[in-house]
């Protein structure tokens, strides 16, 4: 039987940094890596990523939440991405355009 491994210190850190973001704010993918301590850059970014793609149901994480640094929106066109608009107008969240968050507004970090 196949077990899965248990998650880094680091890659925890990270998941604990994605639960905190509160409903009505988002945050960008590479403000998370660089909040973590341990990751920056393009590099922070990805990782970032790669733990939402695969960490978010397993630990409910608030995938919604995290946008490119400019406020956009990074899935590709489609369900996901009009799954994630929808999640955020929910919170309260407003749209400078179909796609981009006011970062300014209701950013963090």
């Amino acid at each position: 039987m196949y077990t899965r491994p248990m998650p880094s210190e680091t890659t925890m850190a990270i998941v604990e940094l994605l639960r905190a973001i509160p409903p009505g704010k988002v945050a960008s993918y590479g403000v998370v890596a660089g909040m973590s301590g341990v990751f920056s850059g393009p590099r922070g970014a990805r990782q970032v990523a790669r733990i939402l793609s695969s960490m978010s149901r397993a630990y409910e994480l608030p995938w919604w939440r995290v946008v490119r640094k400019d406020g956009r929106i990074a899935l590709p066109e489609g369900e996901g991405r009009w799954l994630q608009r929808q999640l955020l107008e929910a919170e309260g969240v407003e749209f400078l355009e179909p796609d981009r968050v006011d970062m300014h507004r209701f950013g963090i970090g």
